[in-house]
């Protein structure tokens, strides 16, 4: 059965029913036929398009770039005969932003060109949608990337300029950066400082500069919606004025050209941290519900990151404080040796560990020194290290040696759980007879330099991990020359990620025959310069170098 062919007026009818917008060019590109559909999103008449090509059209050019479209229809459609497919148009409407899908493809008849078929689709409110998605799904990766709260401040303002702003600013409460509880600030009184600042034309810059002060009274309606955690919406300058915004001077935002704008709290866990100001000058859109409900969602993302940077920072300093305050202030002075010693936090997101040495003169003038390494981070490691640093120089100044110390300090740590562990090396330095006894339980082996210059790790029996269970730890003795230097140390300072810790200690070894020979102190300092300038890890570091 044949199938009837559509006549010409049937196709006319369909073309000019069809609710897609479509437009029909000739091979000059003068348009030769409009629908309804056409006429209705863009406005415009037959008289006013017919027999024109789209660059003579002005009213078309408020849609698209008419110079884009010929040059397009011209090279890439009529002349190689490469549809476009969906292409993503933006412009300024009447002063609103449209987003236009455009699909052109060539119509020829026994391989003559006729002309051009052009669909052209008004997608602003998916198109959006799909941003807006967009916008979140990356705000997943990119705010928050660190555990430091200007960093986390400056990303948010990163992502929203210019997408969602020509300008945006980050207020923190000032007790926020100072450690504070910032439930507690005076709810009559709101005291900021500028963490974070991005505008979309870099050579602008207006009101308060990075960690200003801003002080505003909390009568202020925006101050009250600030504590009730209510975002503020302004859509024009007069709104603007009216709403007399808190957290900069409106003069200055004028000046700069700002037209509309939002102030969004950031409040996390029920507390108030701060504010976020996005406004826009070059941008002719005024800010409407939908974008503030954008804003309101990007900004508690940053919140909660923001509060858990500032709960790590308070937990660290008090680990930090904890440990530092468990840790020798002094080492003491000792006959036949010259001690330094450096202890390091990490300077990364990881927490405070467990880290820790100690110099302990006995009554018979030998002396032990002492590093040990709690498993695990924050203040818990620091309390148990600091239990086995007390436990240590008391059982050692009561006349118990080092290798019946050692079980009782495995108990100490095994009262803590199962998950808890510890590792720590003695080296009792005897100056008369010139000989050190070490023990290890599960230590890294410490190194020494020789008069010479030759390095070597002095080879001991690991020994269980302290917590581990009952466990014998076997000594080592061994002969230290005068001028010999004993370097002791925590696992910090020589691993590194993706490399075997034997490439550490080898490194080590190196960085201890080539440092500086005469100061102690001067070698601390070379060997934590080459080895670990930014320690992802705690480092405790001892050196005893023999004079007698």
């Amino acid at each position: 059965m044949d199938t009837p062919e559509l006549s010409v007026r049937e196709l006319d009818v369909l073309f000019d029913q069809s609710p897609v917008p479509m437009v029909f060019v000739d091979r000059e590109l003068r348009t030769r036929r409009i629908n309804a559909a056409f006429r209705r999103l863009t406005g415009l008449s037959e008289e006013a398009v017919i027999g024109r090509r789209p660059t003579e059209t002005e009213e078309a050019d408020r849609l698209m770039d008419t110079e884009l479209v010929e040059r397009t229809l011209a090279d890439q459609v009529i002349g190689q005969g490469v549809p476009v497919v969906g292409m993503r148009i933006e412009r300024i409407v009447r002063g609103v932003r449209r987003i236009f899908s455009w699909t052109a493809y060539r119509v020829a008849e026994k391989g003559r060109v006729l002309g051009v078929v052009n669909a052209i689709t008004d997608i602003t409110g998916p198109a959006e949608a799909r941003d807006r998605l967009d916008l979140l799904e990356r705000a997943g990766s990119q705010i928050g990337c660190t555990l430091d709260i200007h960093r986390t401040a400056d990303e948010l303002a990163a992502l929203a300029v210019p997408e969602l702003a020509d300008r945006v600013t980050v207020d923190l409460l000032d007790a926020v950066l100072q450690e504070e509880d910032p439930a507690s600030a005076d709810p009559g009184l709101l005291r900021l400082r500028r963490v974070a600042v991005r505008d979309a034309a870099t050579e602008v810059t207006v009101d308060f500069a990075i960690d200003d002060l801003i002080t505003v009274g909390a009568t202020r309606q925006p101050a009250a919606s600030f504590w009730r955690v209510e975002p503020l919406l302004a859509r024009n300058r007069a709104e603007m004025s009216q709403a007399d915004v808190p957290f900069s001077h409106l003069r200055p935002l004028l000046d700069r050209g700002v037209h509309t704008l939002v102030a969004v709290p950031l409040a996390a866990r029920g507390v108030t941290l701060g504010a976020a100001v996005f406004s826009r000058a070059e941008d002719p859109r005024p800010y409407e519900q939908a974008d503030v409900r954008l804003l309101c969602d990007l900004a508690a993302r940053a919140a909660v990151h923001i509060d858990n940077a500032r709960l790590y920072t308070r937990e660290r300093r008090a680990a930090v404080t904890l440990q530092r305050s468990l840790l020798p202030r002094a080492v003491p002075q000792v006959a036949g040796l010259d001690i330094a010693w450096r202890y390091q936090p990490a300077s990364q997101a990881a927490e405070i560990g467990g880290d820790w040495f100690d110099v302990i003169p006995l009554d018979d003038g030998q002396v032990d020194l002492v590093v040990g390494d709690v498993t695990g981070h924050g203040i818990r490691a620091a309390a148990i290290m600091g239990q086995l640093r007390t436990t240590t120089a008391a059982l050692l100044r009561l006349g118990c040696p080092p290798d019946q110390v050692m079980p009782q300090l495995s108990a100490v740590v095994a009262t803590h759980g199962e998950e808890a562990g510890a590792t720590c090396l003695h080296a009792v330095y005897d100056p008369r007879s010139r000989r050190c006894r070490l023990i290890s339980a599960g230590h890294l082996p410490p190194a020494l330099r020789c008069p010479d210059g030759t390095t070597e790790l002095i080879d001991l029996p690991a020994g269980l991990l302290l917590g581990a269970g009952e466990s014998h730890y076997p000594a080592v003795d061994r002969d230290i020359p005068v001028g010999s230097v004993l370097a002791m140390y925590t696992d910090g300072l020589i691993e590194q990620p993706g490399h075997d810790i034997t490439v550490g200690m080898s490194r080590l070894a190196r960085a201890l025959a080539e440092g500086p020979a005469q100061s102690l102190d001067d070698l601390c300092d070379s060997i934590l310069a080459t080895l670990a300038p930014r320690p992802r890890d705690d480092i405790a570091l001892l050196l005893a170098r023999t004079t007698t």
